[in-house]
């Protein structure tokens, strides 16, 4: 089985606009879809802690996105 992190739980990535290794932090956004106006609410996001930049998408959270893809 995948654990599935956690709102509030550290991860270890690399953040594109810093470029080094962080220890990024799951929290809740809203994140507007590309090429889109469609903003979807509420999705589980990895955060760099010193540049507050979007690292990426919480693996469960894709299905979230989809979801609100079909809706448009």
């Amino acid at each position: 089985m995948i654990a599935r992190p956690k709102v509030g739980e550290f991860m270890s990535n690399v953040c594109p606009r810093c470029q080094r290794a962080v220890r990024s932090r799951v929290e809740v956004r809203s994140v507007q879809l590309a090429r889109t106006r469609l903003v979807v609410r509420d999705v589980p996001v990895d955060v760099c802690p010193d540049c507050d930049h979007m690292i990426s998408f919480a693996p469960h959270a894709v299905e979230q996105l989809r979801e609100a893809g079909w809706a448009k």
